[in-house]
């Protein structure tokens, strides 16, 4: 079985990916660029201050840790090529180059970047990093990360006649051997050996030179190379996002030319970051007011959209109430003119009951004249019957059946006049009764009319009633439609203020990944680009959903005991 092919997938890297992290001392994350965690798996929150060897690869040997510790602790960098592991398994091959990053002279921390590795350099380490981990011989061991062959031709290997290391003394070296080859040729041209004509003075001139050469060329192979690694130096800690680092001052010379020219691009890239710091705290300053407003917006919008829902269901019942009542107003005036009707008959019956009645009245009136008149009939009768009782008297025995005709005539007389007076008292009560029940008529004829006119008055009325009823129920279905067409509206007022919280939230998630880009800068010992990791998240909370917990490839992550730094450093 190959190296790194441990039933894991393998994650290629594009070359333009730049994975850079920072750990404390302790080897705990405090910075990883949005590049690193995306390959990572992890997120930013299992990553900040997990220990490194979150990332760490089983299959990597430890004498790779080992060099690595060895090289750093010596002040110097590493650079290596390194196997790390995914979240999810998978494993991905990166050039690591690791620097201890300063604040001033203190060291406080490590900065790791990394590129994707070369695929014949991946190839080479697959097989050498195998023997290693197996414990088998292998002709290579790391020297600040770099596979070197052991023995002389390992050395002869190392040699890299481009190097100014290289070539100084190689020029030193020439320019003795040519001085030696001149006084060799000079010797030749005596004809004699090169021993004779090298007498005290010549070698006295020629040892001289040797050293003046030697001396002029370790010189200059220290003044350029003490500013190259200096440059270096400045070049990783840039690397590394220090902009507070500064470099030595090498005069007006070319090199010091160069190095003035990358302590301007220094600066300038200070510059640039204090701009887009500032930048960024303002776009997260408005983010995080437009999140807040979209939040306040759409509690709103969901508070007006529950209104409206239950002022539909208020409209629809009184919609319901007031059809009812129309309804009713409807059949209550058709009740009433129908009542109307009936006690516009009712009193037409009434006046009619009433012309009756004096209609009675005058024939009562008639008859005690009639009664009137038999009364004096009977008493003209008798007063007839009592003169032929006289005359009656006074004819004697010729005029006594007279006389008893005439008593019967008076008595019938009598009768008919008491008669013709208990009827006139009879007539005279029923006129009486009549009368009172003729101003009783009269007055249920007033009262009918006036219950008339009341009627009228309440069958218009329950008319008018009606008709509002209609036109109110016509205008709360307007309204109504009304409700449910600003209801429409609301819903998508709602629907869009959704929309504005993602792309708030997005925006927010863009501003972080920015602030934590980023803070990878510091431009002085003061001042450090750090994100306000406290207001940031009370930004995201309230658009972005609660993460989960760390995951358990991550041991001892926040349990309060800080990992030894060789052992959080199992990753790069």
């Amino acid at each position: 079985m190959l190296f790194g092919t441990i039933g894991s997938h393998e994650y290629l890297l594009n070359s333009d990916d730049f994975l850079i992290s920072r750990t404390d001392l302790s080897g705990r994350i405090t910075y990883a660029n949005p590049a690193f965690i995306a390959v990572s798996g992890f997120s930013w929150d299992e990553l900040n201050g997990a220990d490194h060897n979150i990332v760490r690869h089983p299959d990597m040997p430890k004498a790779a840790f080992a060099n690595l510790w060895e090289t750093l602790k010596a002040g110097r960098e590493w650079n290596g090529l390194v196997m790390n592991r995914r979240k999810n398994g998978d494993y991905y091959w990166v050039e690591a180059h690791v620097t201890p990053y300063f604040e001033g002279n203190t060291l406080v921390g490590y900065a790791s970047v990394r590129i994707k590795a070369d695929a014949q350099a991946v190839a080479q380490a697959r097989e050498v990093y195998g023997d290693i981990a197996a414990g088998r011989r292998s002709a290579f061991y790391l020297r600040d990360g770099v596979l070197c062959r052991k023995g002389v031709l390992g050395q002869l290997a190392r040699l890299n006649p481009s190097s100014m290391q290289f070539r100084l003394p190689a020029m030193s070296v020439t320019a003795i051997l040519c001085t030696g080859a001149g006084f060799a040729v000079g010797a030749q041209a005596a004809a004699v050996p090169v021993w004779e004509a090298l007498d005290g003075s010549s070698l006295a001139v020629l040892g001289g030179l040797s050293a003046v050469l030697a001396y002029i060329g370790y010189r200059t192979l220290r003044s350029i190379k003490a500013p190259i690694a200096a440059a270096m130096k400045f070049n990783s800690q840039i690397a590394a996002g220090n902009l507070s680092v500064q470099i030595p001052n090498f005069g007006r010379t070319e090199i010091g030319q160069l190095a003035a020219m990358m302590d301007t691009m220094r600066k300038s890239l200070s510059s640039i970051a204090l701009d887009v710091n500032r930048s960024i705290h303002s776009v997260s300053s408005a983010t995080h007011n437009i999140a807040t407003g979209n939040d306040a917006l759409a509690a709103r919008t969901e508070d007006q959209a529950a209104a409206l829902q239950q002022t539909t269901s208020s409209m629809e019942e009184i919609t319901t109430t007031v059809d009812q009542n129309a309804s009713n107003a409807q059949h209550a005036n058709q009740l009433s003119e129908h009542a109307s009707s009936l006690v516009k008959d009712s009193g037409e019956v009434m006046h009619k009951v009433v012309r009756k009645m004096s209609a009675i009245s005058e024939a009562a009136q008639k008859m005690g004249e009639i009664i009137e008149l038999i009364d004096s009939i009977a008493f003209q009768t008798n007063i007839l019957a009592l003169n032929a009782s006289i005359e009656a008297a006074r004819a004697g025995e010729h005029g006594r059946g007279f006389a008893v005709v005439a008593t019967e005539v008076r008595l019938l007389a009598g009768r008919s006049a008491e008669a013709a007076r208990d009827i006139r008292q009879l007539i005279d009560h029923s006129t009486s009764e009549i009368g009172e029940g003729v101003a009783l008529v009269k007055a249920a004829e007033s009262s009918i009319d006036e219950v008339i006119a009341s009627v009228v008055k309440v069958s218009d009325i329950m008319g008018e009633i009606s008709s509002a009823s209609s036109e109110q129920s016509a205008g709360i279905a307007q309204v109504s439609q009304a409700i449910v067409q600003l209801d429409g509206v609301t819903q998508k007022n709602a629907g869009m203020v959704n929309h504005a919280q993602q792309v708030s939230g997005s925006l927010q998630a863009q501003v972080r990944e920015l602030v934590q880009a980023i803070s990878i800068f510091k431009v002085d010992s003061r001042q450090l680009l750090e994100p306000d990791l406290q207001h940031m998240r009370a930004a995201f909370d309230e658009v972005l959903p609660p993460r989960g917990p760390v995951n358990a490839l991550a041991p001892r992550l926040r349990n309060g005991k800080a990992a030894t730094a060789e052992e959080s450093w199992e990753a790069f």
